[in-house]
């Protein structure tokens, strides 16, 4: 019995070391894998830190590659405005005031209205500073309508000019003076249009400042559209020799210019041309010791609108009821001694 007892206490005692044998093995066999797991979890987290630098470089990059966001309406044209009134020699603060008064008044149309032209004058020489504003459709941009001008005289309400014939994309000149002599200025504007050929395409419109507030006047044309005034280019067979007749006048005036070179000449007097555009270049001189408006007109001869053969020059003067009428005419040339001023009436 004791054997038998004695040999079981040895076969347990066996087992138990062979248990503790077994799992020494085990636990040496997990730690020395330990430092593999280890470094494959650093690979891991490797792994996922340069996905995100990935992330991060691809999105910087496709930021950096997107368009820079466009300015608003309002930060382009106080912009404008500023560097305009700049050039005019306006402080920044006398120009906050400027622009604020247009802001005030809705002229750029809550963000939809462009500015495209600007002048800050005295225009009336009461020492104060007077605006002209020109807008467009920012959204639109029409070849001709589709925007206005704004004129602020003083203090008196702004006076807001429309008309879908005028192009606003601000190609414009004016200037100021009392054309008509009433001791009122009038301000002349003339807009280019997008047209080619000859003259181009000149709108035109006076204004007149009296009583604090504005009216347009009227120019003398054969067309209510104001086209200008109708002359008549004829050829004549003597060599770069034409007349120009006026209608409005009655009257004809031949001078000489360049005929188109190789073209055979007319036997006899013959009608080849005439004005281009209506009027253009207009600008305040003194005629008889007084204010007047002279006027240009394009005339081309028997090579069409390209053949420029001359221009027409009208001075334009205003009576006292405000009636205006062409007090004189003449033609002009590239070369002053090619022309020959004779005028006849009939």
């Amino acid at each position: 019995m004791r054997k038998f007892i004695r040999r079981m206490g040895n076969v347990v005692l066996l087992l138990i070391c062979m248990n503790l044998i077994w799992g020494c093995a085990k636990e040496q066999e997990r730690l020395e894998k330990q430092p593999e797991n280890g470094a494959l979890e650093d690979t891991v987290i490797g792994a996922e830190d340069q996905d995100l630098e990935n992330e991060r470089d691809t999105a910087a990059k496709e930021k950096a590659e997107e368009p820079e966001e466009e300015k608003d309406w309002y930060q382009k044209n106080q912009e404008l405005f500023y560097e305009t009134a700049d050039e005019h020699g306006i402080a920044h603060g006398e120009a906050d005031k400027y622009f604020a008064r247009l802001c005030r008044d809705n002229v750029f149309q809550d963000g939809t209205m462009e500015l495209t032209g600007l002048m800050i004058e005295d225009m009336d020489g009461n020492g104060q500073k007077d605006m002209l504003v020109m807008v467009l459709d920012g959204e639109e941009k029409p070849f001709y309508g589709g925007g206005c001008i704004w004129i602020y005289m003083n203090e008196d309400k702004p006076y807001c000019f429309d008309d879908e014939a005028c192009s606003y994309y601000g190609w414009f000149d004016a200037f100021w003076a009392d054309i008509d002599n009433d001791e009122n200025v009038e301000i002349v504007f003339s807009a280019q249009g997008t047209g080619c050929g000859a003259a181009g395409d000149s709108y035109k419109v006076i204004f007149k400042y009296k009583d604090h507030g504005i009216e347009q006047m009227e120019l003398p044309s054969e067309l209510t559209d104001d086209v200008g005034i109708y002359v008549d280019v004829t050829q004549y067979p003597e060599e770069n020799s034409y007349s120009a007749y006026c209608e409005y006048l009655d009257e004809t005036i031949f001078f000489q210019s360049d005929n188109i070179e190789d073209w055979e000449r007319p036997k006899a007097a013959q009608y080849v041309g005439g004005n281009v555009r209506g009027f253009y270049d207009l600008c305040c001189v003194e005629y008889e010791g007084k204010n007047a408006l002279q006027a240009s007109e394009y005339l081309h001869g028997e090579g069409g609108i390209a053949h420029w053969v001359g221009t027409a020059q009208f001075l334009i003067v205003w009576d006292e009821k405000g009636n205006s009428s062409i007090a004189r005419w003449w033609i002009e040339g590239s070369d002053a001694s090619y022309f020959v001023e004779e005028a006849r009436t009939g």
